[in-house]
């Protein structure tokens, strides 16, 4: 009886397709989807407040009369009143400033306004 294939010639086609399995798998990876944190922001009132960088004047025993009770993911925007991407638990009220709040985080006042307020306070000589 005639061998139809030789050990050198199966081991050969083997080495062929391992390697061309090995290319094909690699194609089809996907990219790992890759989400970045966005600037702490609150919802209050349904408005958005977003972190300023400054922080105002803490006064131990100050009244923070509002609370953030629920939060989303820290690359998402909150969607309900009392929501933030940044955690829960943080006291709050309004600032002196219209358009700000000031919310209690470790032993500090950090002030959060709307957008264009925010704006005003980044950037105020343009």
């Amino acid at each position: 009886m005639k061998k139809i294939f030789t050990t050198r010639t199966v081991a050969a086609i083997l080495l062929a397709l391992i390697c061309a399995l090995s290319i094909v798998g690699c194609a089809k990876q996907e990219e790992e989807s890759v989400q970045y944190d966005l600037i702490p922001m609150v919802m209050v009132d349904g408005v958005l407040y977003l972190d300023t960088g400054y922080n105002g004047t803490y006064v131990t025993g100050d009244t923070y009369d509002r609370e953030i009770t629920s939060a989303v993911q820290g690359y998402e925007q909150p969607t309900e009143n009392d929501q933030s991407n940044f955690g829960t638990g943080f006291k709050y009220r309004y600032g002196e400033r219209e358009g700000t709040i000031e919310i209690e985080m470790n032993s500090l006042c950090r002030i959060f306004a709307t957008e264009a307020v925010r704006q005003q306070i980044q950037f105020p000589n343009q």
